[in-house]
């Protein structure tokens, strides 16, 4: 994996492919809530299922993550 694919910090990951987005949704810590965040600053909080996470990208008309999405715990 290339440095560019992802970015993290303590509870953090800025994922820049659909690889380590779900990846990243499937490794959190178990039945672990977790927050969305976008580049244009919003927030989905309180997600708790891969499902939840690609009903958030469609939302945010980000369904192929063509920008990089945080994914917070």
């Amino acid at each position: 994996m290339s440095s560019n694919d992802k970015v993290m910090s303590a509870n953090a990951t800025t994922c820049y492919t659909l690889k380590t987005f779900y990846d990243c949704v499937r490794s959190r810590p178990f039945n672990q809530p977790f927050i969305l965040r976008y580049s244009d600053g919003s927030l989905d909080k309180g997600l708790n299922s891969e499902e939840a996470a690609k009903e958030s990208l469609r939302t945010h008309d980000n369904p192929y993550l063509k920008q990089p999405v945080v994914i917070e715990w």
